[in-house]
């Protein structure tokens, strides 16, 4: 049994790291514990329109991917406050 022809355009393309379909040699997969948390209120300036102040923060460990030149068992947090208007239909 023979697969089915594609369809879809095959481009040429030249990869200059030749990681070969994704993979970094050497690298391994890796799965981290990270926690996400945030807030946020609306002030309402007149009857469909409002102020929105939000925050959000995520905590997680820097992947190494086992390799010993990116280690740094570093913990990061990444802080990302917002404003914007709201308009309510």
């Amino acid at each position: 049994m023979t697969a089915a022809a594609s369809n879809a355009p095959e481009y040429p393309f030249v990869d200059p790291t030749r990681n070969q379909g994704g993979f970094v040699p050497g690298t391994q997969e890796q799965a981290r514990p990270a926690f996400v948390y945030g807030g946020g209120v609306d002030y309402k300036i007149v009857q469909h329109v409002a102020l929105r102040l939000e925050y959000r923060g995520f905590v997680y460990n820097r992947p190494d991917f086992g390799l010993a030149a990116l280690s740094s068992n570093v913990t990061t947090h990444t802080a990302q406050p917002s404003a914007g208007v709201v308009i309510s239909f």
